[in-house]
């Protein structure tokens, strides 16, 4: 066997690992060679071979373009129950209190009580048909709902929807973790999410198009056929899904349909042998309490989602259409000025994505810049008089960097826990739930609707929460190098 032993320790190899030890001397040679990081306008790396480019352009083809579109499709359903409910929703299910505000509460409950446990299910199933599945039983949830005659219905049906969808985001950041290495992964996960940047954006015309065009055809309202159009979108994908999706990077869970050839199949797992990442661990008691206990892995990357998933608060509260309102900005322009943020938000991402790739270990420095310019946003707001019009508008745009450091955050989390699959899904999943969990409830005490759009609390709360993560980056970075550091020694 020529695998050298600090690659079989990086890997901590079991039994269900055995197609990693019996390397041949030609891919022994490949996991050895030096791996040259991207320049910032390159796709590949020059030390990519060719057989690793035609992959590498597969995998973007049948994994990330899935990824991406159902993404998309999930965000139109998020704003679908706002557009429905002022379409005549309200109306029809005599919606006259805080009917709207129990359903999205009813939502994140089926989400936060789902997250964990389906994405760690997503580890052991085939993934390959669990989530276009997962992903159709959610367009048949999402079709009941035009069907719905009381606000009890909506409910129930907006529960489970948030359940079967809550698995979502941390199961895609799981599998682009075990495709792609780590001067790919970053710009991947920046472009995955922009899906859901573009979904908010243009949802609102696409909704208002159907709603404009289809009402009352063949008698179905159209608010319901906001509904209707969700459904008939997704099933597509959710097809596609099944028919392209590969498995994990491991001989006994492939794609149905051989898309990917064994020899790629191959290739990818060498990939993921030269990362030190693994994708097979097994799931036990033992191994989730080495998890949340046995490392500080866990509990600092937990925590500092939990600062980063409210950081947004000044862009996701709706201080900017309310502002705009109250100086008499007129419905035209204020519609075209709040797709500022999205657009910064992906402007942001796309570039913290490019930067991280292009430069190896650079994760806290981007997070770093991208938290400051946050925090100057938030400061600008906090003062607030003696703020022109023009400062306070700026200030609103440049929000919208904060969730641009997303997809970089769970790349990163990605690459530190590339030692254990079980230990990644769980550190991941947990992530993004107790991030929501807080979004949840916070935004109560500080984001309080009679406080806009001068929410002074809100704005102050958010120069906390910069000043957080800026401090937690000093103890992350410091124990990733001497992680590092550790594993190349031995």
């Amino acid at each position: 066997m020529l695998i050298d032993k600090k690659q079989k320790e990086q890997l901590q190899i079991n039994e269900t690992q055995v197609l990693y030890e019996d390397v041949t001397e030609e891919e022994n040679e490949f996991l050895n060679r030096s791996v040259e990081p991207q320049r910032w306008y390159q796709w590949f790396s020059k030390s990519d071979s060719k057989e690793e480019r035609k992959l590498i352009i597969k995998l973007d083809l049948i994994i990330w373009l899935y990824l991406f579109l159902s993404s998309f499709v999930k965000t139109l359903d998020s704003t679908a129950v706002t557009y429905a409910y002022v379409s005549g929703m309200k109306e029809d299910l005599n919606m006259y209190g805080n009917q709207l505000t129990y359903q999205l509460s009813c939502y994140m409950a089926g989400f936060i009580v789902g997250q964990i446990p389906l994405t760690m299910l997503a580890t052991k199933l085939p993934i390959n048909l669990y989530l276009p599945i997962m992903d159709s039983l959610w367009a048949l949830f999402t079709l009941g709902m035009f069907k719905i005659t009381n606000y009890h219905q909506l409910y129930a049906l907006r529960f489970c929807i948030g359940l079967l969808g809550s698995f979502f985001f941390p199961t895609v950041q799981y599998i682009l973790g075990s495709w792609y290495t780590k001067s790919e992964i970053t710009k991947r996960s920046a472009l995955f999410f922009c899906a859901s940047q573009i979904g908010s954006m243009s949802g609102g015309y696409i909704q208002q198009a159907a709603y404009t065009n289809l009402n009352g055809i063949n008698g179905i309202k159209g608010w319901q056929w906001l509904y209707l159009l969700a459904f008939l979108i997704t099933i597509p994908i959710s097809l596609y899904g099944i028919f392209t999706l590969p498995g994990l990077p491991d001989a006994k869970n492939t794609s149905s349909f051989k898309l990917l050839s064994k020899k790629e199949y191959r290739l990818a797992q060498l990939r993921m042998l030269r990362e030190g990442r693994s994708s097979n661990d097994k799931m036990s008691i033992q191994s989730i309490k080495m998890t949340i206990f046995g490392s500080w892995r866990f509990s600092l990357l937990v925590t500092f989602a939990i600062f980063f998933s409210q950081a947004d608060g000044p862009s996701s509260n709706n201080g900017l259409p309310i502002w705009l309102k109250d100086n008499n900005y007129s419905v035209s322009k204020t519609n075209t000025l709040t797709t500022v943020i999205p657009a910064v938000t992906i402007l942001s991402a796309i570039i913290n994505g490019i930067i991280v790739d292009t430069w190896p270990n650079s994760h806290a420095h981007s997070i770093a810049v991208t938290t400051m310019l946050n925090l100057t946003a938030s400061i600008i707001l906090t003062v607030w008089n003696g703020v022109n019009k023009g400062g306070i508008l700026f200030a609103f745009f440049l929000t919208g960097v904060a969730d641009g450091i997303a997809p970089v955050l769970y790349s990163w989390a990605n690459i530190i826990c590339s030692k254990n699959s079980q230990e990644r899904a769980l550190t991941l999943s947990t992530m993004n739930t107790l991030g929501n969990t807080f979004s949840v409830w916070v935004p109560l005490f500080v984001w309080r609707t009679e406080d806009a759009p001068r929410y002074l609390k809100g704005y102050a709360y958010n120069v906390g929460l910069c000043g957080m993560m800026l401090i937690m980056l000093i103890p992350l970075t410091s124990l990733w190098k001497k992680d590092q550091k550790r594993a190349n020694f031995k």
